[in-house]
């Protein structure tokens, strides 16, 4: 018992420490966004721009993190709405997810556009000065994000370090575009460093949108199909047959079973709790809903698209 309590205020210590590394990584990353918004203004430097549209979407993916974080501190406090949105609120980080995709692809749309009209037409002269100290200011701030989440528990908080690693990449590319403009005067490496970083970003975005909108069509994940569940299922001793079996995410990594099984009423009880055990050992699951039904059940209500495959 004492155990329990102790591994419980154990895991709430991280929770809270989670929580506020994340906060101050968020209050950096929003302001180092609106530094270079104001440094990009003033040197013209898209890459600084960039960087900035780098950052919001990492502040973005930092807050997704706190709300996930805070939701998981606070599962169980407001039994109402649980009982209206009986999953929880898994769906909010993947719907979050999607937005921020979205944002970022016509983001980068924007900064390819503009980057190649300064290549082709130079349509602007960059300050080097003031790109590189709002450069060397965000690597600052990012150092110490990093430094704050470099530890993290929970997993939506190790995604978050994630980001500030790329955050603190791209800042340093912009620091060195900025002093090789200072000595060479060459301003097409500002368009040039905006169409990378903005190139990066889209690889981000897209598998964002990719995966989110994989799990919001409650999809099979990767690797898993629904004639596995099957196979699996018919080795199950007294197991007739199976069908109507889907398999979702709710979110990343938690994956979800159900399954009609039929098998002689004798044997429900047996097949019930070995399916379980075969599906857990295999899938790491405990969201798993088996409907047990005997021939002549199936026969009289069988579905529609759900018949039953037997060889």
């Amino acid at each position: 018992m004492h155990t329990h309590h102790h591994d419980h205020s154990h895991g709430h210590h991280h929770t809270i420490k989670d929580t506020r590394a994340l906060k101050i990584a968020i209050a950096m990353t929003l302001t180092i966004f609106i530094a270079q918004v104001i440094g990009s203004y003033v040197s013209g430097s898209l890459a600084l721009l960039s960087d900035a549209g780098h950052m919001l979407s990492d502040a973005g993916a930092l807050i997704i993190a706190l709300i996930a974080l805070t939701m998981y501190a606070n599962a169980n406090q407001n039994k109402e709405r649980l009982q209206r949105f009986t999953f929880g609120f898994k769906r909010i980080e993947v719907l979050a997810a999607m937005i921020n995709g979205i944002i970022l692809l016509s983001m980068c749309g924007f900064l390819i556009y503009e980057s190649f009209m300064r290549v082709l037409f130079h349509t602007a002269d960059i300050h080097a000065e003031p790109m590189l100290i709002t450069s060397v200011i965000g690597l600052i701030a990012n150092v110490i994000s990093a430094y704050m989440l470099h530890d993290a528990h929970h997993l939506s908080t190790r995604s978050a370090y994630l980001h500030v690693i790329t955050d603190l990449l791209s800042s340093i590319a912009v620091i060195l575009g900025g002093i090789i403009i200072h000595f060479t005067g060459w301003d097409i490496v500002d368009a040039i460093l905006s169409i990378g970083i903005s190139i990066y970003i889209l690889r981000s975005a897209f598998r964002l949108i990719r995966s989110a909108g994989v799990i919001l069509m409650d999809s099979a994940p990767q690797g898993i199909t629904s004639h596995d569940i099957e196979e699996v299922l018919r080795q199950v001793q007294n197991v007739l047959s199976v069908h109507d079996i889907h398999i979702w995410e709710m979110h990343p990594g938690e994956l979800s079973i159900s399954a009609h099984i039929i098998a002689d009423q004798h044997f429900h009880a047996k097949v019930l709790e070995d399916a379980r055990i075969v599906l857990i050992g295999r899938y790491q699951t405990k969201h798993i809903t088996l409907q047990m039904e005997d021939a002549n059940f199936s026969k009289d209500h069988g579905c529609d698209q759900c018949s039953s495959r037997e060889d």
